[in-house]
């Protein structure tokens, strides 16, 4: 049945059973059937009972996975901080422990910095558009 839970199954399974037990000497042709179906409700109440000790289970294994991840990475950064102190921090040798060494580092060559302009003199105000004032012989 599509949409139905489990437990609704579970529960309608059992109302019928406990039903039709009474009324099995007006159906005789129908014991064969409530005993299997008594059957059926007590190995699903079994399964489920499972399932849930399962997913308790799943959940505390997932808890501990993830601490010794923690715990894990943790001691995996000691580890590689007290190598790098000890080989130093660009040495290739690390790559060897799965840590990447720092790149090292590369002075940038220095450029010639530009001669200052020389300002205008005193009296001349500067001209916008920094044209040069046209100046009549």
């Amino acid at each position: 049945m599509p949409g139905v839970s489990f437990q609704r199954i579970i529960s309608s399974s059992e109302l019928m059973n406990n039903n039709l037990k009474p009324q099995l000497k007006d159906f005789p042709h129908l014991q064969d059937e409530s005993t299997q179906l008594e059957a059926l409700i007590a190995q699903a109440k079994v399964l489920d009972n499972e399932q849930h000790t399962l997913t308790g289970r799943l959940r505390e294994i997932t808890r501990l996975r993830k601490e010794a991840e923690q715990q894990s990475q943790d001691l995996r950064s000691r580890v590689a901080a007290q190598l790098r102190g000890k080989l130093g921090f660009e040495n290739e040798t690390l790559l060897g422990f799965g840590i990447p060494p720092r790149k090292r580092s590369r002075k940038k060559a220095t450029k010639p910095q530009p001669t200052p302009q020389t300002p205008p003199p005193a009296g001349e105000a500067p001209q916008a558009g920094g044209a040069k004032p046209d100046v009549k012989p």
